[in-house]
């Protein structure tokens, strides 16, 4: 809309309209559980939402069941998918997603999210929290702070819009 300066809604197309946040826990049911405890939600089951976003959890089908490097939040076992319907507006999605996260991260869990929108989330949706090594704090192969840097890159742009990839 032009001259329109609020908030842009959510569109299938949209940046806004879908976050997936990995988590670093095995037992989906727990983690659904606790967030739903810790935001004071009502129901059961996989699905919650939260503002106008339907979080919904479930196992990750990138792990490869070998234990994930402490990195590698793509294989953390859990995933949960958020999803903003058409016209949710990007600020109230920011602020659904960002609940969840806190939640999250006030339960002990380890949680990052992938999405389109990190930069306006929470320590950058969890990788501050989780800083990849440099060459200083890595393995003192000289290198490898720019390799880490490239496969870390690599596997950033693996996450997002999974589903869309299939």
């Amino acid at each position: 809309m032009p001259g329109d300066h609020g908030p842009s809604p959510a569109a299938l197309d949209s940046p806004y309209s879908d976050a997936s946040i990995y988590v670093n826990a095995v037992a989906v049911t727990r983690v659904v559980s606790r967030l739903r405890d810790a935001l004071a939600l009502e129901g059961a089951g996989a699905a919650m939402t939260v503002g106008p976003v339907c979080v919904t959890g479930g196992p990750n089908d990138y792990v490869t069941g070998r234990r994930a490097h402490p990195f590698d939040f793509l294989e953390w076992p859990t995933v949960l998918e958020c999803q903003a319907p058409e016209g949710a507006p990007a600020e109230e999605v920011v602020q659904a997603v960002t609940a969840v996260l806190e939640a999250l991260w006030r339960g002990g869990f380890k949680a990052v999210a992938a999405c389109d929108f990190e930069e306006a989330l929470p320590a950058r949706g969890g990788l501050d929290r989780y800083p990849i090594p440099t060459a200083a704090s890595g393995s003192g192969s000289g290198g490898a702070g720019a390799s880490v840097s490239s496969w870390w890159a690599k596997l950033i742009s693996l996450g997002k819009g999974k589903d869309r990839m299939l």
